[in-house]
């Protein structure tokens, strides 16, 4: 689970597969992740996604 860099409250998962932002209840708005391990599963899968629509 990701937390907010300005609250550490825990955000809610993107609900859209093309969002990359995660959105944090208490500060009410869309925040990066910005834990690398998920980051860098999320972007192998959308090179693979990229790479396939082409």
């Amino acid at each position: 689970m990701a937390n907010c860099p300005c609250c550490s409250n825990q955000m809610l998962f993107p609900a859209r597969a093309q969002k990359t932002n995660w959105f944090c209840r208490t500060c009410w708005q869309e925040m990066p992740n910005l834990n690398p391990e998920e980051n860098r599963s999320f972007l192998g899968f959308a090179i693979k996604l990229v790479s396939a629509l082409q």
